[in-house]
């Protein structure tokens, strides 16, 4: 059975997003960005800079009431 690489959604490496290190048994570090993923814990939240300004973002949008609509 292969093991499932995790990947960081923000660095490339080549042409696909860079693999992701083991800090635990199911806790995974991109080396470049610091990003963190758990595949068992869709809601952690990732402290690293791009993960931080993206809630930024959501949270502006959210705040505005604004909507996106589908053609």
């Amino acid at each position: 059975m292969s093991q499932e690489i995790i990947r960081c959604p923000y660095c490339v490496l080549g042409s696909e997003f860079q693999p992701m290190f083991a800090q635990s048994e199911n806790t995974f570090a991109c080396l470049k960005c610091g990003h963190t993923s758990s595949p068992d814990d869709p809601h952690l939240r990732c402290s690293c800079p791009r993960c931080h300004q993206m809630n930024r973002i959501a949270n502006r949008i959210a705040v505005s009431g604004h909507t996106w609509h589908q053609p």
